[in-house]
């Protein structure tokens, strides 16, 4: 779960006391996972301006099938997930601090993703792109349809009480299904999560496979 850094070459041996490593392959900079403890010290490196949540690198994605809103055409639609994942987080003391958050959650209202996520998404889930919406009033990654490109919003997909990402039954989550993917580099998304019965019966019951 190593995070890849943008290290200046005037600050490699900052970088290096960080906990910061080269990477000789790829000729890049990352901090391994097991110097997370150190993520707020090398913040000024990370490339995403405000990262949110630090996503494992094999990431989770959730796959369904549902008719689009306005033409009807049946859909694939997705959700990224994660079982283990760090949040950035505000302390007692109102500092900036990365908590390790160990459950399974789906994804929602991703308003931002790293450059390796975005590249995954382009190559494997292109109906999966960044718009306006007009609910949120901002510019969100969402589902659109295959067929006339309409954008097909998280309240219908997440938030409604048996929707395709929010089972209410084992059967409803049976229908789906989690694929799974390995990054070289650990990709960043801000976004809502939340728990609840839904997460669980996801996770339990949603087919596996592997891409």
């Amino acid at each position: 779960m190593s995070l890849l850094l943008n290290v200046p070459n005037a600050e490699k041996e900052h970088a290096a006391s960080m906990g910061a490593q080269w990477d000789q392959v790829s000729h890049t900079w990352y901090l391994p996972e097991d110097q997370y403890d150190r993520l707020i010290e090398v913040a000024r490196w990370i490339p995403e301006k405000h990262p949110a949540i630090i996503l494992p690198t094999e990431i989770s994605v959730v796959q369904a099938g549902r008719p689009c809103w306005k033409c009807q055409h049946n859909n694939r639609v997705i959700a990224l997930a994660g079982n283990y994942f760090y949040e950035k987080d505000i302390n007692e003391r109102d500092e900036s601090v990365w908590r390790a958050q160990d459950f399974f959650t789906v994804f929602q209202q991703v308003s931002a993703i790293s450059d390796n996520l975005q590249t995954f998404l382009n190559d494997y889930y292109p109906r999966y792109k960044r718009a306006w919406s007009n609910t949120l009033g901002n510019y969100y990654w969402s589902n659109h349809c295959e067929s006339c490109d309409s954008i097909q919003g998280d309240w219908f997909l997440f938030d409604e009480a048996g929707s395709v990402f929010n089972p209410t039954e084992r059967e409803e989550a049976a229908r789906l299904t989690i694929r799974n993917h390995t990054l070289k580099y650990a990709p960043l998304i801000d976004a809502v999560y939340s728990l609840g019965d839904h997460a669980r019966l996801i996770n339990e019951f949603a087919e596996r496979a592997d891409l």
